[in-house]
C-alpha cells in the first residue's frame, strides 16, 4: 500500500455502496471492497437461518451479483439508516425471493466475492454459538468486522509513522486478549520501562477507540447515535462469549 496520505484515504462504508453502483474500475473496486468486508456476516446469517453450506454460498454470491447487474443500491445512502440493518434486510429479501422462485444461481456459474467454501464453513463452525438466533449471529459477525476494520486503521497509522513493531507487540492489549506478565514481556521487547510501556499502550488504545468510533460512524444513518451503536455492538460481542 502506498504511503502517500492521499492514497490511504478510506471512503466511508456508505460511499462504497454508492460507488459500487457505477461503472468502470472505481465501481468494480468499491464492490470488491464491499463484498470482502461483509460477505461472512451474511453467510453466517444464512447458515443459522437453516441454509446448507452450498446454499449459503449461492445466496451470498447471488446477492452480490444482483447488486452488480441490477444496481439494487443505486439510490441507497446514509439517509436510509444503519448500513448493518440495511444490508441484512436487503439480503433477507434476496434469500426469500430465491426460496420462492426455487431457481437459485447455478453453482459455479459465477462469483463476485472470492472466498473458499471450505474455509467459510470451518469459520462458521467455530463462530456459531448454541441457541443464538440468525440475526444475533449476523450482528456479532458485523461487530467483529467493525473491530477488524478499526484495527486495520490503527495498523496503517503505525506503519505510516514507522511504528509497525510497536503495533505488533501492543495489538493484543487493544482487545483485552492478554495481560499480567505480558506487559513486562512487551516492555522488554520494545526496550521500554514498565511505566513507559503502559503509557504507550494507553495511547494506542485511545487511537483504537477513535478508529472504532470512526468505523461505526461510517456505517450509521443520518442522525443515528454512534455511541449507542458502539455500545450495542460491544454488548453483542460479550453475549456471544
Amino acid at each position: 500500500m502506498s504511503e502517500n496520505p492521499a492514497a490511504t484515504f478510506q471512503p466511508t462504508r456508505w460511499s462504497l455502496v454508492q460507488r459500487s453502483q457505477g461503472e468502470g474500475e472505481a465501481a468494480k473496486r468499491a464492490m470488491e471492497d464491499l463484498c470482502r468486508a461483509y460477505w461472512f456476516p451474511l453467510y453466517a446469517w444464512s447458515r443459522r437461518y437453516g441454509a446448507s453450506a452450498q446454499d449459503a454460498e449461492d445466496y451470498v454470491q447471488g446477492f452480490f451479483m444482483e447488486l452488480v447487474e441490477k444496481r439494487l443500491f443505486e439510490r441507497a445512502d446514509a439517509g436510509m439508516g444503519k448500513l448493518r440493518t440495511f444490508l441484512l434486510a436487503a439480503f433477507q429479501r434476496h434469500v426469500h425471493d430465491e426460496l420462492r422462485r426455487q431457481s437459485r444461481q447455478k453453482r459455479g456459474g459465477g462469483q463476485v466475492v472470492a472466498f473458499d467454501p471450505g474455509e467459510a464453513e470451518a469459520w462458521y463452525e467455530v463462530e456459531q454459538v448454541a441457541g443464538e438466533s440468525a440475526e444475533h449471529l449476523y450482528d456479532r459477525q458485523w461487530a467483529l468486522t467493525v473491530l477488524d476494520h478499526a484495527l486495520e486503521r490503527v495498523e496503517r497509522r503505525a506503519k505510516e509513522q514507522g511504528k509497525e513493531r510497536e503495533y505488533e507487540v501492543m495489538r493484543p492489549f487493544l482487545t483485552g486478549e492478554t495481560g499480567g506478565g505480558k506487559a513486562e514481556e512487551g516492555a522488554r521487547v520494545l526496550g521500554l520501562t514498565g511505566g513507559a510501556f503502559k503509557v504507550a499502550v494507553h495511547r494506542m488504545r485511545a487511537r483504537f477507540r477513535e478508529a472504532l468510533r470512526e468505523e461505526v460512524r461510517e456505517t450509521q444513518g443520518e442522525g443515528d447515535d454512534v455511541e449507542e451503536e458502539m455500545g450495542y455492538l460491544m454488548r453483542v460481542l460479550q453475549a456471544g462469549g
